[in-house]
């Protein structure tokens, strides 16, 4: 089967000037298979037509959150609420998993890294963890990133071909069998408006919050926006036993814990 990576990020990797209130920069991916994309374009598309009237939306969670743009029609309370919980089961029902990689910017600075060490080891990790996904499914994959401009792109870009080139040696794969693993990489623009790209957005904010959470600077409100989102990521993230090292693997991964 072919699966597919869809990647978004959340947040900037440059370590000055950011926002002490979010600290992080997330790397943000969804992974599905060709009937689970299908699916999910239909029932996202009928989620668009039911409140805009067209299905030209971009779901963009720092919109959703702040009610603005196309979002402002959030403002009314009886509208919100019945958008939560269809955006809600359009998260749940419809397949797909997901995997993040969290880097904490003030925690990056003392472990002396840089804006470019954040971006190579998230780009890394990512997809050292899709690999090792394909490579426990016996599947192909296929890599669409939304293009960061031409550093970052160039940046993951000579991650991908790293792996390409030299395979991965304690999990047995040789360059040989990666180019048969990984297939292709994709770098598109935000007018492609991929609803899983979408969907790797939306749930970048859960995973910021969680850390909020885990750091003690912020705390879920029971049946909360934020509490429901949380729940949904939690049972969307993508976790397996590696078949060949017995590891548990999962997909939200926290690079400065």
């Amino acid at each position: 089967m072919l699966y597919k990576l869809y990647l978004d990020e959340t947040g900037t990797p440059s370590l000055n000037g950011f926002n002490p209130g979010f600290p992080y920069f997330i790397l943000s991916g969804f992974i599905v298979d060709e009937a689970q994309a299908n699916n999910i374009k239909i029932k996202a598309d009928q989620v668009k037509f039911k409140y805009w009237g067209r299905t030209n939306i971009v779901l963009h969670s720092r919109e959703i959150g702040r009610r603005e743009n196309d979002f402002a029609l959030l403002k009314d309370p009886s509208v919100e609420k019945n958008f939560h919980k269809d955006l809600s089961q359009l998260l749940i029902l419809n397949g797909g998993r997901s995997v993040l990689v969290v880097v904490n910017k003030d925690k990056a600075k003392n472990l002396g890294w840089k804006a470019d060490d954040i971006y190579r080891n998230t780009s890394k990790e990512m997809l050292r963890f899709f690999i090792e996904v394909l490579h426990h499914k016996n599947d192909k994959g296929q890599i669409i990133i939304e293009s960061a401009g031409t550093q970052k792109d160039v940046a993951f870009y000579k991650e991908y071909i790293y792996f390409l080139s030299n395979g991965i040696q304690s999990l047995g794969i040789d360059h040989h069998k990666m180019k048969k693993i990984l297939t292709s990489i994709s770098f598109v623009s935000k007018n492609n408006q991929d609803i899983e790209t979408q969907i790797a957005d939306l749930l970048a904010y859960p995973a910021g919050y969680s850390c909020l959470v885990t750091d003690g600077t912020k705390a879920i409100v029971p049946n909360s926006y934020e509490d429901n989102l949380c729940k949904i990521l939690s049972a969307k993230i993508l976790r397996f036993k590696d078949r060949k090292t017995g590891l548990d693997r999962d997909g939200f991964i926290n690079l400065t814990p």
